[in-house]
């Protein structure tokens, strides 16, 4: 009885906002009965109540190990959403969203499924469908519909991301995400950067310059001659000493597109890209940067490899040039590709290689992977190793090759999707499968997909098409397989760059607006011999690009 009083008097102090002196009376009971689920469940109510988030998940998820109470469920959900554990998040939204179907339940799933959607992709397909739920239910809600124009997007339905996205710009015509969602759908669905350039100039009429000005930048920056204009509007977000999110990189892009490392002089100042989760966390840990020092005999470098997997492939040409300054380097990689490193320079005995973690190793001096070329005072017109630096295992090459390849037809691997990079460049380049309809059902040849885990399952319908992407474990095996093919054809990906450093006779299908690393080249690549790029002219559409593909392909037949 003792204890129905204490709670009592607790709860009136959460009531009148004495929240301390609720907190003292639940931990001195949960000192005499410290499994007490319901006196553990108030504790993190009161925690919740008082937006001590990392507390209340605690407490919560306790109490509903001991009760699995249905009443617990959204305030779980929601806690451990703001305290990023998005993952564990969803079944517990998932159910609250079923039990209660509140707003705010419906936004914070949503939010969360797009969160987590960039590394399981399944997750954009449950936002739309959670999305047009909750649009029956709040058609006004301009958060849901922000988050449904979202997911419409990332699973590929244009036509309904641009629906909803005029939905908002109705309710909102000054909205960012609007305006910056219906930019993109003209890019995309329309191939009309002019009237995209119209909706940045739109954020400006509304206030939002830096906004404005770097998706400007972005839009001239594309085409070599609208490089002044990217430039000017470059020179405006200098002038408004702009932080925002992206815009360091597009300067230093900006540069790199012109075939100057000096790009990486803003991007060095900055750090590397910030989404990467592992650079936000630990930017600041970073210390005595490398900056071309020659005399460092004596000296370990401790090299972080920065953006994603087909940066890492491609910079890591620059390994044996780093070698040869330092006593030792210790290299912190994806996980995946460290096996393949290891083998391909054996020879380089002065190299330790961790996966990509919070543990730094101890070092004298350090360096992000991508802006080694700057500091090593290369120059595009040498970069090193065209022809392939990367082997691949001998002993699983052959397996590959008796379980799969195992025809003299014409072996030929397809890759459609990019994955690991923003939205709008995955968007530019990513293909639909059926564009290579004619390649899969070419009877002269084999034909593997390489793809893994892509977001759409039509591939599925080519009953002729080998799926060797679900067969791999890291690119290790992606290395194997790709030495048994004849030809690979696949969008601009992290493979690709795989396929090149290896020597793999490669045909890269790009985009009009490509990126900065292939310039304005249209054929072929300084980076990579066995390379060879089949590119959109400005008034082109796919079609005309597949049709120099099947000419090529066939010559090979």
């Amino acid at each position: 009885m003792a204890i129905v009083e204490e709670i009592k008097k607790a709860l009136e102090y959460t009531k009148q906002r004495e929240y301390k002196k609720a907190e003292t009376i639940y931990k001195n009971l949960l000192k005499k009965d410290p499994d007490n689920e319901s006196i553990i469940s108030f504790l993190g109510l009161l925690y919740f109540n008082c937006f001590q988030y990392k507390k209340a998940e605690k407490y919560l998820s306790k109490a509903y190990k001991f009760s699995q109470s249905d009443k617990l469920v959204s305030y779980l959900g929601i806690s451990k959403y703001c305290v990023k554990k998005y993952r564990e998040a969803v079944p517990y939204l998932e159910k609250a969203v079923e039990l209660e179907g509140t707003q705010e339940l419906y936004r914070t799933l949503l939010v969360t499924y797009l969160i987590i959607g960039e590394n399981s992709k399944h997750y954009y397909r449950k936002a739309y469908e959670y999305g047009i739920k909750a649009i029956k239910l709040f058609p006004l809600d301009k958060i849901i519909l922000s988050k449904l124009m979202e997911a419409s997007l990332r699973i590929g339905k244009f036509k309904e991301s641009e629906e909803y996205t005029r939905q908002i710009l109705k309710l909102e015509p000054g909205s960012p995400d609007a305006l910056s969602n219906l930019a993109l759908l003209y890019e995309v669905l329309y191939g009309d950067e002019e009237k995209a350039r119209e909706c940045y100039r739109k954020l400006l009429k509304y206030g939002n310059k830096e906004a404005a000005y770097l998706s400007l930048a972005i839009s001239y920056s594309k085409t070599p001659d609208e490089n002044k204009k990217a430039y000017y509007y470059i020179q405006k977000l200098r002038r408004l000493k702009s932080k925002i999110h992206g815009f360091v990189f597009t300067q230093a892009k900006y540069y790199l597109s012109q075939r100057k490392f000096m790009g990486y002089k803003y991007y060095v100042k900055f750090g590397p890209d910030t989404d990467n989760v592992y650079t936000l966390k630990w930017l600041t840990k970073f210390k005595r940067p490398w900056q071309g020092e020659k005399d460092c005999k004596d000296k370990v470098l401790f090299v972080f490899g920065d953006q994603g997997i087909g940066d890492q492939l491609m910079f890591i040409r620059y390994l044996p040039f780093l070698a040869k300054i330092f006593k030792q380097v210790k290299l912190m990689i994806n996980e995946s590709i460290i096996t393949l490193f290891e083998r391909s320079f054996k020879d380089l005995k002065n190299i330790k290689y961790y996966p990509i973690s919070e543990n730094f190793p101890i070092y004298d001096k350090s360096v992000f992977l991508a802006n080694t070329p700057y500091y090593l005072k290369k120059r595009f017109n040498e970069i090193p190793f065209p022809k392939g630096y990367l082997k691949a295992d001998e002993e699983k090459i052959k397996e590959y090759k008796e379980k799969y390849f195992n025809t003299n037809k014409l072996k030929i691997g397809i890759c459609w999707e990019a994955g690991g990079i923003g939205l709008k460049e995955a968007i530019h380049r990513t293909l639909n499968v059926e564009l290579f309809e004619d390649i899969i059902n070419n009877n002269n040849a084999e034909v593997y997909s390489l793809q893994v885990n892509p977001s759409l399952n039509n591939y599925k319908k080519y009953s002729n098409l080998t799926d060797l992407g679900s067969t791999f474990k890291d690119f290790d095996d992606t290395a194997a397989a790709l030495m048994n093919l004849d030809v690979f054809v696949t969008v601009d990906t992290s493979v690709a760059n795989l396929a090149g450093a290896m020597g793999v006779k490669t045909f890269m299908i790009l985009p009009y607006c490509a990126d900065w690393r292939w310039f304005d080249n249209t054929e072929t690549t300084e980076w990579y011999n066995s390379v060879r790029l089949f590119k959109q002219n400005e008034n082109e559409d796919w079609k005309t690009v597949f049709n120099k593909l099947y000419d090529s392909i066939r010559t090979l037949t």
